[in-house]
């Protein structure tokens, strides 16, 4: 049986994880593809690959690709982004469709956590989408805290996505996160609530429905 998928969009900084982990906590299962993303930069395919359109520059001290050094290259421009986003697409679309459909045995539903949920065509469907929004301010603040970067290389990530607030403007529902985590919390879980109640109270009506054509 097939369950519903609720994805969870946004910038970045915009309290996106927050809001899928509280929207999964009912019983859904989170599918982080931000952790997915990782995972794909691990691939000595992706890797070589990365190298290859970016130079040994991005590389750590291990030999590997350090995700701190890539993302200051990719950041740059949105043709080095791109080029990014050219390299991990298909592997990534992969194991995210294996992940989500994986899970759909053990979960009621799905919660799919995806900046990119607009532009990637998944082979299965998303039933309703949230995208989170927090103030140019606070999601700066939030970059830096969290990245350990400077003011310009904040602002360079939030400039980057700019052509995905298209994608992002068709959600079903938007939740803002400016305010305190508690309260981002609660209406998280509002959001979800009514969202898992649809389906059973179209099931109600329909039993009504066909109860009074059947005088039971």
């Amino acid at each position: 049986m097939r369950v519903p998928v609720i994805g969870v969009t946004g910038p970045i900084a915009s309290g996106k994880t927050t809001v899928a982990k509280v929207i999964a906590a009912a019983g859904g299962a989170l599918v982080d593809c931000d952790a997915l993303g990782a995972r794909v930069l691990e691939s000595p395919e992706v890797q070589s690959s990365i190298v290859a359109a970016f130079g040994p520059g991005v590389l750590g001290a291990g030999g590997a690709v350090s995700r701190r050094k890539l993302a200051r290259v990719v950041f740059e421009s949105d043709r080095n982004l791109d080029r990014l986003n050219r390299i991990v697409r298909a592997p990534l679309k992969r194991i995210i469709t294996a992940e989500v459909l994986k899970r759909r045995a053990r979960a009621s539903y799905i919660v799919l956590d995806a900046v990119l949920l607009f532009q990637y065509k998944f082979r299965f469907k998303v039933d309703y989408a949230v995208v989170t929004r927090a103030s140019r301010a606070k999601r700066l603040a939030r970059i830096m805290r969290r990245d350990g970067v400077s003011r310009s290389e904040a602002l360079a990530r939030i400039e980057r996505q700019r052509k995905l607030e298209s994608g992002w403007a068709r959600a079903d529902v938007s939740i803002a996160t400016d305010g305190s985590l508690a309260r981002v919390r609660s209406e998280a879980g509002r959001i979800r609530d009514r969202f898992l109640a649809r389906p059973k109270t179209a099931e109600r009506k329909a039993r009504c429905r066909r109860s009074s054509r059947t005088g039971r």
